[in-house]
């Protein structure tokens, strides 16, 4: 249909019926036609030169549908953006005029109940994340088959975008956009322990500030976690750089550090203008290991990009997970760094000066950190409950804060969340055997964590075992049986003059 197929009176009535005009706002339409004899085509165009309707609700109103001009309090302007699953539309809040992006699961998922609910799952967490650096939810509701969430609208673009206008984007450009996305990622970390899982060019968008935020927040992970197996075909479609990423570097399918991978990801196609390595749809390829190993090292793509922006880059894209940057935190240090040597004109410097202030200032803020604490916990990893309950007593005895796992692989983890989650560590050999051992030498390898004092603790026919001990100085082997007075000894000398013990 067109418009000069209905009467003037009869288009008239359709924007009245479906709300998108007011009275008010027709009669000032019709007066300012000024005809005695108006059309519905007439009425139309005035409208759209008083901005008063847009393209989308008048080719909805030609078209004759009766839904589509709201979302609850929202009436839709037009359609930005279309997904797999759900598509996004500028809109404003009929009472405030707040401008909002308006995001509509497509109908084909609104009868699915577990999607429904990661729908609204995912409003709902993102909505607790207040951050500058990531879109703001502001609310979701589910009615019948229409399932809605409101965020903020960001006037600008997805980096995708802006990267496909720009072809490469200087250095100091990429350095802000990589701190603020590292920001966002930290903070969501910190605060909820939500990864990312779907971090790419087009789920950061840059406003026209030049401020960088991150959208679809938890979406992926939410998905995976929660209806990956209730919906097969939305398994398939989630993360699957992710999942090929983490099987070839043997880590965990929810790592936390696999966001900064792809972020580094993001910093090689800024600097650059190309992707580290061959982007494809074939699911095949996506999850071919090889693909990551035969990344370029960037300064082999782009021999003009400072060293300080090559080493970040190459460090946050190793296939090792260990020899990743470990924490946003860690990596927001370094691009920090590389921007005040771009303001101090000192680009060029070695990333070998770079990781050296790094350092500095995360031993600073790890230095201020510790100050800060009164009572030093001690970390007990025991897999049998009753010994480990005997060490809890004995370490409550004796003044300290008591942390309990059972592995020593959720050891790592908590450390890779909170470097300050113990200030001693005892491993317990009697329920552990030789992984209590392996653990023992692994973590006095660890950068960063190398000066938490650890004990070995070693049942009488684990002697010959401490030929295996790697020798620290705020390390020790205790062989049981073991005095109350001997742990307290060895506890007052590795942990002397951190913190305040109670008496």
């Amino acid at each position: 249909m067109s418009s000069s197929d209905y009467s003037f009176d009869d288009m008239v009535q359709r924007t009245l019926t479906v709300g998108v005009l007011t009275q008010l706002q027709v009669n000032d339409i019709w007066a300012e036609m000024g005809v005695k004899s108006p059309t519905a085509p007439q009425f139309l165009q005035t409208a759209l030169r008083r901005g008063l309707l847009t393209n989308y609700q008048v080719d909805r109103l030609i078209s004759g549908e009766s839904f589509g001009f709201f979302f609850g309090p929202y009436k839709v302007l037009y359609m930005v953006g279309a997904g797999t699953f759900a598509r996004v539309f500028r809109a404003v809040h009929r009472e405030t005029e707040q401008v909002v992006a308006v995001k509509v699961l497509r109908a084909r998922f609104s009868d699915n109940e577990a999607f429904i609910n990661h729908f609204m799952t995912e409003a709902k967490i993102v909505s607790e994340l207040i951050h500058p650096n990531i879109v703001p939810v502001y609310g979701a509701d589910s009615s019948g088959f229409l399932h809605y969430m409101a965020m903020e609208f960001v006037e600008g673009q997805t980096l995708r975008e802006f990267l496909k206008i720009r072809k490469k984007v200087e250095a100091r450009t990429v350095a802000q956009i990589g701190i603020d996305i590292c920001s966002g990622l930290d903070y969501a970390l910190r605060t909820k322990k939500l990864p990312h899982r779907d971090l790419k060019l087009s789920n950061v968008l840059l406003s026209f500030s030049g401020q960088a935020k991150i959208v679809d927040f938890g979406l992926a992970s939410i998905a995976q976690e929660k209806i990956g197996a209730e919906i097969p075909f939305l398994k398939n479609q989630q993360s699957i750089d992710y999942i090929a990423l983490e099987k070839a570097s043997n880590t965990s399918k929810m790592d936390m550090r696999s966001d900064l991978y792809f972020l580094g990801c993001i910093l090689y196609q800024l600097l650059s203008g190309q992707s580290p390595f061959i982007e494809t749809k074939d699911r095949s390829k996506r999850m071919d290991r090889n693909r990551f190993f035969n990344v370029k090292p960037i300064q082999q793509i782009e021999q003009g990009i400072p060293g300080s922006f090559s080493f970040i880059a190459n460090k946050a894209l190793m296939v090792n997970a260990d020899q990743r940057y470990q924490t946003p935190s860690e990596m927001l240090v370094d691009l920090r760094g590389a921007l005040k040597r771009i303001d101090s004109g000192n680009a060029d410097e070695t990333a070998a000066s770079l990781r050296f202030d790094g350092i500095q200032a995360l031993q600073r803020d790890r230095e201020a950190r510790i100050q800060k604490i009164e009572t030093a916990t001690v970390m007990i990893i025991d897999s049998n409950p009753k010994t480990q309950k005997g060490l809890e007593n004995l370490m409550a005895k004796l003044g300290y804060k008591t942390l309990c796992v059972r592995e020593p692989d959720e050891m790592m983890k908590i450390f890779t969340e909170n470097d300050l989650a113990a200030q001693c560590i005892i491993f317990n050999a009697q329920s552990l055997g030789m992984r209590a051992v392996r653990a023992f030498n692994d973590f006095a390898q660890r950068r960063g964590l190398r000066d938490v004092a650890a004990i070995l603790l070693l049942d009488a026919g684990q002697t010959d075992w401490t030929d295996s001990v790697t020798p620290q100085h705020h390390r020790v082997v205790l062989t049981m049986p073991v005095t109350v007075k001997q742990f307290r000894d060895s506890m007052t000398w590795l942990l002397e003059g951190f913190g305040k013990k109670k008496k």
